[in-house]
């Protein structure tokens, strides 16, 4: 049996050559989706200031969530300064650093991240010139700053600027460490510090020939509430975007890969199947002289599982380029920080295959039982026609589909907050899956509205046209479907985005009411903030911070786990001179009594609050907090789905600063006022310009999902050309007939055109009807009407490539199926 499959495959080798491009190309695809699912889990990035360090100490960054991955901390969680102290008494430690890190700014507004002197072993940084820092007013920095021993620099922090002594240089030991590197005294660090007796990570160099890997064991069991880490995870207790950023691609690559692996199936049943329909007649020849059902069936199995495993394998190996690709892409992103290493192992490669083979001999047993099953007259008579009726048990799964897929996306008109968008988004596949189960009532519908202009014609190609679409239903049906599939999910991902953020900016600019906005490199200190409110015109000054909460949420009644919610601190004094956040219940006024908060609409719904109400969570550095729900405001989206007061907030963040200032000042002249902002160090931003709560993160996701969905896009136009190249390629004996039977090429490459081009527009029709339920219920959801934000260069780039890639393959493939035949 094994021979004969290798027989069959050589002798079809041009319909076995499709199934080889799909499974190829879903192996590549898996296995891309696989390194990134491993990366969240093992990738990481280097440690770079705390190199030297044998072991690095933090406080536990993440807490545990049932059934969930855990919930990383927003902010640095710190440790006592005490800790240094216990950790220094474990044997096989040499000496531990206690190190902190502390935003400051160069007099031309570059960020730059400096840390107290002691901790420059740590890097290591060697002292070229000079002596280290000593008084409060002296810093030690690199050769960045072209300076030398005793000259003076001005660095500012939360816009407050200081003039430093250099005391000396500095250059790092051993490697390239990220500059530039600024060092202050251990008073000058104290000093600015925001979070007195306490230190964000401990460095510890070991003893001559102890393990660090015993050591931090060690570490963990001697000093209670504190995680080790050694080797690369160095760099993830230094640099917290490494941890966030794992998670992060964790739950991003999770998410595309479910997509992917659907299409990819998707894509490679339908590509087996077009490859078994046109062999129906050999199968049915097969049956005529003896063979039966089962051991038809059990020759193409063999056939695809010989063709599918050599595809698997060869396709895994470019999906680990592919995976780099889009890791370097996340990168530019922000999405993941800058040398983030991915994980590279078999795993993904040996994953790929498994599922890809087993979807190829999945699909061939789901495509071809009904064919190989059938009578052998039967069969022979369908290898001629079509029919266009489906199963009883095809009929039920389709509509069932569809059911459920609109079911899910008119979701978040009920559901507010995240849940509801998650469904709606997830809904689109659903919906064209049962769109593609009853494919042939599409082409049959289609075929009813176009029935009256077919048979008027006197154009022979459209009459041919539209009998050969009669005739061949499910043929016309496996071109329409992918097609519909782009569409639909181009048109649900790229819009999805566009509709939330649209959103977000139309509230943030609608709820400031303040008339001037102000910014400064690194943030803007309480100092800064009371020196702006001294300032001649200037009526209030509210200072906003921005951080993130963890609260527990709720999905139907049920919990849901513990997400990451947005969270802003303002001072409540004067609050509506500043801000308008829409309060639906309650009352602001009692943000300034301790403990209240106010809540979205959104959040408010998925915990299941009301003014009132204790509201439990943790702030970003991981303290547990609770408060009293003092009102419900509609503007989540532009302002965080968490408002409270400021001096609450601001102990909690790592930098300690502000974001920004909201200024009133009606009476103010703007040519004297926005000169003295600058002069103190503030740059006034322009209203509509200002970004709304998240949109960052929601900008670096948006581009993440655009990025993922154009190489899916990609490869649904790989796979969709290759099967409309075997779709028009086994109608050659066909074409020649007609050829013979006076039809001219130029009338049959109009033929095909008539029927691409029908094919095309039902699958433009289909994947707008399927993508329009998400979209107007994720506009409902987020603003209140029906109307998503669809941007018509967009829609006519997806549309103009649906027809472009269906209408110019089939005439391709034409083109190539009308050669001149060979004589002899």
């Amino acid at each position: 049996m094994l021979s004969l499959a290798k027989a069959s495959i050589r002798h079809h080798r041009g319909g076995f050559a499709g199934v080889f491009i799909a499974v190829f190309l879903c192996a590549a695809l898996i296995t891309a989706m696989g390194v990134l699912i491993e990366s969240g889990l093992r990738g990481g990035t280097s440690p770079q200031r705390l190199q030297a360090a044998d072991v690095v100490v933090g406080a536990p960054q993440s807490i545990p969530v049932p059934e969930d991955l855990p919930a990383v901390f927003p902010e640095r969680v710190l440790l006592p300064a005490g800790t240094v102290e216990e950790i220094e008494a474990v044997p096989g430690v040499q000496s531990a650093v206690g190190s902190v890190e502390i935003p400051l700014a160069t007099a031309d507004g570059n960020p730059v991240a400096a840390a107290a002197w002691d901790s420059a072993a740590l890097a290591p940084y060697d002292l070229t010139a000079g002596e280290p820092p000593q008084a409060s007013d002296e810093v030690a920095v690199d050769a960045s700053f072209n300076t030398e021993p005793g000259s003076s620099i001005v660095l500012s922090h939360g816009g407050v600027p200081s003039e430093y002594t250099v005391s000396g240089t500095v250059e790092p030991a051993e490697g390239d460490n990220s500059g530039p590197a600024v060092f202050l005294s251990t008073a000058g660090a104290a000093v600015l510090w925001p979070h007195g007796d306490s230190v964000a990570t401990v460095g510890v160099l070991a003893e001559p020939g102890v393990s660090p890997a015993k050591l931090a064991a060690d570490i963990e069991a001697g000093v209670s509430g504190v995680v080790s880490y050694t080797g690369d995870r160095r760099g993830d207790v230094e640099n917290l975007g490494g941890a966030g950023a794992r998670s992060m691609l964790l739950l991003l690559s999770g998410s595309l890969a479910g997509v992917a692996m659907m299409t990819a199936v998707f894509v490679t049943a339908g590509t087996l199947s077009l490859s078994i329909l046109s062999r129906r007649r050999e199968f049915a020849m097969l049956r005529a002289v003896g063979a039966g059902a089962n051991q038809t069936l059990g020759l193409l199995v063999r056939e695809v599982l010989l063709v599918s495993s050599a595809a698997a394998v060869l396709g895994a190996l470019p999906g680990f380029w592919l995976a780099g690709f889009l890791g370097g892409q996340f990168t530019a992103a922000g999405v993941i920080p800058e040398g983030f290493q991915l994980a590279f192992s078999p795993l993904p490669a040996v994953g790929a295959v498994l599922v890809s083979v087993a979807a190829a001999v999945g699909a061939s047993l789901v495509s071809a039982r009904g064919t190989v099953r059938a009578a052998p007259v039967t069969a022979l008579r369908e290898a001629v026609t079509e029919s266009g009726r489906l199963g009883r048990g095809r009929i039920i799964t389709g509509l069932t589909l569809l059911a459920a897929g609109l079911l899910a996306a008119l979701l978040p008109a009920a559901v507010p907050g995240s849940a509801g968008l998650a469904a709606a988004a997830s809904s689109i596949l659903l919906l064209v899956v049962g769109a593609g189960v009853l494919g042939p009532w599409i082409v049959t519908g289609s075929l009813k509205l176009m029935a009256p202009l077919l048979r008027s014609s006197s154009s022979a190609p459209l009459v041919l046209a539209g009998a050969g679409a009669e005739a061949f239903p499910r043929r016309l049906a496996a071109g329409i479907v992918p097609l519909a599939l782009a569409l639909a999910l181009g048109s649900v991902q790229f819009f999805m985005p566009a509709t939330v953020e649209s959103e977000a900016q139309r509230q943030s600019r609608d709820g400031v009411v303040a008339g001037y906005l102000a910014s400064a490199p690194g943030g803007i200190s309480p100092e800064l903030a009371d020196a702006v409110a001294a300032l001649p015109g200037v009526e209030t000054s509210t200072p906003m911070a921005a951080s993130a909460l963890l609260a527990q949420t709720r999905f139907l009644g049920m919990d849901d786990g513990v997400q990451p919610v947005g969270v802003q601190g303002v001072a409540p004094e004067n609050l509506e001179a500043a801000l308008d956040l829409g309060v639906r219940e309650g009352s602001l006024d009692r943000l300034a009594e301790p403990g209240t908060v106010a809540v979205s609409t959104a959040l408010a719904y998925e915990s299941g609050l009301a003014p009132g109400d204790e509201f439990g969570f943790r702030y970003g550095d991981g303290a547990e907090g609770t408060a009293v729900v003092v009102a419900v405001y509609e503007r989540g989206l532009g302002f965080g789905d968490v408002t409270m007061d400021n001096a609450a907030l601001l102990p909690h963040t790592t930098s300690g600063l502000n974001d920004q200032l909201l200024l009133t000042a009606p009476d103010a002249n703007p040519a004297e006022l926005v000169p003295a902002l600058e002069g103190l160090g503030l740059t006034v931003l322009d209203r509509e310009e200002l970004d709304a709560a998240g949109a960052a993160e929601r900008g670096a996701e948006s581009w993440v999902n655009i990025l993922a969905m154009l190489i899916l896009l990609g490869y649904l136009a790989v796979s969709v050309g290759n099967s409309l190249v075997m779709s028009t390629a086994r109608r050659r004996p066909e074409m020649l007939l007609l050829r013979r039977l006076g039809a001219t090429n130029a009338q049959l490459r109009r033929m095909t055109g008539a029927e691409s081009a029908l094919m095309v527009a039902a699958a433009v029709v289909v994947g707008t009807v399927l993508a329009l339920p998400p979209l107007m219920s994720i506009a409902l959801n987020v603003s209140g009407q029906p109307v998503p934000t669809i941007q018509p260069l967009v829609y006519l780039a997806l549309a103009g490539g649906t027809a472009l890639l269906g209408m110019g393959t089939v005439a391709a493939a034409t083109r190539f199926a009308l050669r001149p035949e060979r004589n002899g």
